[in-house]
């Protein structure tokens, strides 16, 4: 195990020394935000991460910065070395070699070593408790079965979504009745359904205070707008669209997260209109949905990590690994019918399972051992290159970013959409060379919580609705798309037309400052 930790430590550092790493998306960016208070949430808020429970939250925040890195960085690089130490400790114990469990190991974690996303780790913390649950059954070590209990929790603490998908598609591989056969193994199975429930009771009631209650009555409604894609059945019904009282400009600043305006944003109008419209991702697109899950497949960034599976399984056959494959597939189906299509964070991990999966279930002979080594040597190479290549193209933009901080606004700034590359302007490794962080307005799933910034100046009367009519306008960092959107919202709800006052280039970021013209002689 020392030994493993080792390997994965220089891995680690040999990609860190040469590369600099991005966060995959901004969602672990803005939880980083509100585990630490910068950005886009107000200083002193509580660690309810919404993406992670909140006990995830609190381990978070127990961690000091070290050296300018984040706590909310060193957690997640942290569960990321402890997950691969185990993958490859747990494959070379199981008999796989160790130039094949080196293989498999770049493989699946160069891309979240340079792209680090909560969703892989969460993953990769359930493929490394199914190893150690297959190695108990061998060895009945009940250490071993005592700390992969701990990972699999980890995992639903980091992620419960993915950790759940995991485990599903692990059921097939797990030797059940040798799992089940002491009664310390089920005391242990009972204390990790225990910890798990009690983690999901703990993280529900941390958003059940008054404070939620705006969040809590529109998040349910909004992920249809967001997430299900509801404006493209609404765009065939404009008659109940109409009815009430939505236009089609309306619909799509729904859909781009504008919810600062609670005519809009209402959820008992909007949960109504949607009970009438039908489950919306059922309807229509669902076969689209399907389709665009399943071709997400052979995208590039997993496509390598997919061929190396599919080998391994025609190398070594069987029922176990064929009903793995079928549950992947059933989840990506029922996620496309759901409205869900083509995440590849939540792909990645499925696939990774199934590279593993015949070292947990198939003896192979020398000759085959041979043959999955050249396989799985060559994904690795072949995976790892454009990764890198990738990265390093990312840390010129991201430099590009930093020289301008210095000089960003002092005061709240609106950003909107793509136009604000949350990724490449806060590094994983550190917080921008600024002296004064900026304060950032942020539109989107965090607007209404209590613990962000948009929410702190709404209460003080400094919504952005309130900054667009005033004389003075309101910052905004968004796309083209989105001031469009804007300017038709002015005009139709009777604000007059949208008037740029200003506008300044904070390197490949341009900040508009904008408000609607509804009093032309002021």
């Amino acid at each position: 195990m020392l030994a493993s930790f080792a390997t994965v430590m220089l891995l680690v550092f040999i990609l860190l020394q040469f590369f600099s790493p991005m966060w995959e998306t901004n969602d672990d960016v803005g939880m980083s935000m509100i585990a630490h208070g910068y950005g886009m949430a107000a200083s002193g808020s509580p660690p309810n991460l919404l993406f992670s429970n909140v006990i995830w939250g609190y381990l978070v925040r127990a961690i000091p910065t070290i050296h300018g890195v984040l706590g909310y960085t060193i957690a997640s690089y942290s569960v990321l070395i402890l997950s691969a130490s185990v993958i490859l400790y747990g494959l070379f114990a199981l008999g796989a070699g160790y130039l094949t469990s080196l293989s498999v190991l770049v493989l699946m974690f160069t891309r979240a070593i340079l792209f680090p996303q909560f969703t892989l780790n969460a993953g990769f913390l359930v493929v490394a408790a199914v190893i150690c649950w297959t190695l108990y059954a061998r060895r009945n070590n009940w250490r071993v079965l005592a700390f992969s209990s701990v990972l699999a929790w980890l995992g639903f603490l980091v992620r419960n979504h993915e950790s759940i998908l995991v485990f599903v598609m692990a059921l097939p591989l797990l030797p059940w009745r040798e799992l089940f056969r002491t009664r310390s193994s089920k005391i242990v199975f009972s204390i990790l359904f225990s910890m798990t429930l009690l983690s999901a009771v703990i993280d529900h009631q941390a958003y059940q205070g008054p404070e939620w209650k705006a969040f809590n009555d529109l998040n349910p409604v909004r992920v249809h707008f967001t997430d299900y894609r509801a404006e493209e059945v609404l765009e065939k019904r404009p008659e109940l669209r109409n009815k009430f009282g939505y236009s089609a400009n309306d619909i799509a600043l729904l859909r781009d997260f504008f919810f600062v305006d609670p005519h809009l944003a209402d959820p008992n109008r909007l949960r109504t209109m949607l009970h009438e419209l039908g489950p919306v991702p059922m309807r229509g697109n669902a076969a689209s949905n399907v389709w665009i899950g399943l071709r997400a497949l052979w995208h590039p960034l997993i496509l390598i990590s997919m061929a190396a599976a599919l080998l391994l399984f025609l190398l070594s056959p069987s029922w176990q690994l064929a009903l793995s494959w079928g549950l992947c597939l059933s989840i990506i189906i029922a996620m496309g019918l759901f409205g869900r299509p083509g995440i590849l964070r939540v792909y990645f991990p499925l696939i990774s399972l199934l590279t593993v999966a015949p070292f947990l279930v198939t003896n192979f002979s020398q000759k085959r051992k041979w043959m999955i080594v050249g396989v799985l040597m060559l994904a690795a190479l072949v995976n790892a290159i454009p990764l890198m290549t990738k990265s390093r193209y990312l840390k010129s933009i991201s430099g590009d970013f930093n020289k301008v901080w210095a000089d960003f606004p002092a005061e709240p700034v609106v950003v909107w959409g793509s136009a604000f590359p949350y990724e490449a302007i806060y590094p994983v490794m550190s917080l921008p060379p600024t002296t004064v962080q900026p304060q950032l307005y942020a539109l989107g799933v965090f607007t209404l919580a209590p613990f962000s910034l948009a929410s702190a100046e709404e209460h003080q009367g400094r919504g952005m609705i309130d900054r667009l009519l005033s004389k003075t306008g309101v910052p905004i960092a968004a796309s083209g798309s989105s001031f469009h959107f804007l300017e038709t919202y002015c005009k139709e709800h009777d604000h007059g037309p949208l008037q740029y006052i200003a506008v300044k280039h904070y390197g490949a970021v341009a900040v508009n400052w904008v408000r609607c013209d509804h009093d032309v002689s002021k």
